[in-house]
């Protein structure tokens, strides 16, 4: 039998690859370090490169941010914890689903300060932040699923959105910076949200927020 030729490894190819993550890693490490807008001087500086070479292998902003964007999602998903189980009770559920957004969080934060900055102006940094929200609501649907099933189209809507809110970066954020929790502190609180807003949801159903009785408690 005849040997099956191999592939030709293209160097050039693998060379731009190799710069382009370069570029990339230092830009995220600048960003992790504080700079939150680092310049292209500053990147090629961290990455060992010229500067020309950043912008030979980035035409612009958006093609950084996205390069960028993909290395922080595969750091992410090697170091925070796997989604929360779908079934078994509802405190272990919930202890997995804070424990891993909780962490996620801690992780993102200077990126996602930066993000922050960018986001009104970069469809790239939009797009990721959406995909994320959109990622955090469907595991609350999921992990929490037969806590929700009950409630009424409008008020799961409404208890899902309220529960994003809850475990959300900005709320971490908030936590960790405005009210001086650290971050088992911080953890503890989301948890306890989580917990009790399903748990508001869950007597909504029984009753406790009809008509009448919210009159009556006005």
């Amino acid at each position: 039998m005849s040997e099956v030729a191999k592939p030709k490894r293209d160097g050039r190819n693998e060379r731009s690859a190799a710069t382009r993550r370069l570029v990339a890693e230092a830009y995220l490490a600048l960003v992790g370090d504080g700079f939150l807008r680092p310049t292209a001087r500053a990147v090629a500086k961290k990455a060992g490169v010229s500067e020309r070479a950043v912008f030979r292998h980035f035409q612009d902003l958006e093609t950084l941010l996205s390069e960028a964007a993909m290395i922080q999602i595969q750091r992410i998903g090697r170091e925070v914890p796997e989604p929360a189980p779908l079934d078994g009770p509802f405190e272990l559920r919930l202890d997995r689903f804070a424990q891993r957004w909780c962490e996620l969080h801690e992780r993102v934060t200077p990126v996602r300060r930066a993000a922050i900055l960018y986001e009104p102006f970069s469809p790239e940094v939009a797009r990721r932040l959406g995909w994320i929200r959109g990622v955090r609501r469907s595991e609350i649907e999921q992990t929490f699923a037969p806590e929700l099933a009950p409630l009424a189209p409008q008020l799961r809507r409404e208890t899902v959105a309220v529960v994003s809110a809850a475990c959300s970066w900005s709320t971490w954020n908030q936590l960790r910076t405005r009210h001086d929790l650290d971050a088992a502190a911080a953890h503890r609180a989301v948890r306890r949200s989580i917990a009790q807003l399903l748990g508001v949801a869950s007597a909504d159903v029984a009753g406790d927020v009809s008509g009448a009785g919210t009159d009556a408690a006005l």
